[in-house]
């Protein structure tokens, strides 16, 4: 789709087959329809391109070619050559977060996979998700090797311009440096809010988090806030984990606000 003058483009990387429990108070018998015939959620592993003038922009770079059980992916590069990008075409990266699966195509055999990117992240998430855990740790490697190759460029505070109509905007809560992207061109906006928001029935039933989350309340509130500013507007919203990647829109009835696709 287009936002004004921004071209975006959503892809994936494989699929996250996550267990009901997961899913913190959320109750599974009123909604069976988040289950696959596995009795578990299946959702994308979402990654984004956006094309602004001369500069082409990652968000998100999947989980790499690996199966973790609860996870698979590999799906990248060929999902990027179908819509017309190859590695060497990316000139930014900007990852949501440091989990696993928003970071795993960075490096592949210690050598950054996308040869001409820069990659932006929470400077927050740095201790946590690098420097507080083992060596062998396949994040902290795939960090550490951006670092050596001199390719990182943490982002600090919020609405941290990246490239032309598109800054990111500070959302903690699943981490605390995680980051969405506000995609602005003339009248037109669209926001990418990574795992700010894990599914769109947290519109409905706000009060479910997920285990991942490293401070539940706070990735409430910032939930909250974003869904008070959306609301009612022409803003087409989607996450990384959204089923089918679909965008929608925020609107409010009968006292709930809603998830409309667009």
């Amino acid at each position: 789709m287009r936002i004004g003058d921004l071209e975006l483009l959503a892809v994936s990387d494989g699929l996250c087959k996550l267990p009901q429990q997961f899913y913190v108070g959320l109750d599974f018998g009123a909604h069976a329809e988040l289950l696959a015939d596995d009795g578990r959620v299946h959702i994308p592993i979402g990654c984004f391109v956006v094309r602004t003038g001369d500069t082409t922009v990652l968000v998100d770079a999947g989980l790499g070619d690996l199966d973790v059980g609860w996870a698979r992916g590999g799906d990248l590069p060929d999902a990027l050559r179908s819509v017309g990008v190859a590695p060497e075409d990316i000139d930014i990266v900007v990852c949501s977060h440091l989990h696993l699966d928003h970071i795993g195509w960075l490096a592949v055999d210690e050598k950054p996979f996308f040869p001409n990117a820069t990659v932006r992240y929470g400077a927050a998430d740095w201790q946590r998700f690098v420097v507080d855990v083992e060596a062998e740790d396949r994040s902290r490697r795939i960090m550490e090797c951006l670092a050596a190759a001199d390719r990182l460029d943490p982002m600090e505070g919020d609405m941290v311009a990246i490239a032309p109509g598109i800054t990111a905007r500070h959302t903690p809560g699943h981490t605390m440096g995680h980051y969405g992207l506000v995609l602005s061109s003339h009248d037109e906006r669209a926001l990418l809010l990574g795992d700010a928001v894990e599914c769109p029935l947290q519109l409905e039933e706000p009060d479910f988090s997920v285990m991942s989350d490293v401070d539940p309340a706070l990735a409430a509130r910032t939930r909250d806030a974003l869904w008070a500013e959306l609301e009612g507007t022409s803003a087409l919203v989607t996450a990384a984990h959204f089923p089918g990647l679909e965008f929608g829109r925020v609107l409010r009835g009968e006292g709930k606000r809603y998830f409309t696709p667009a």
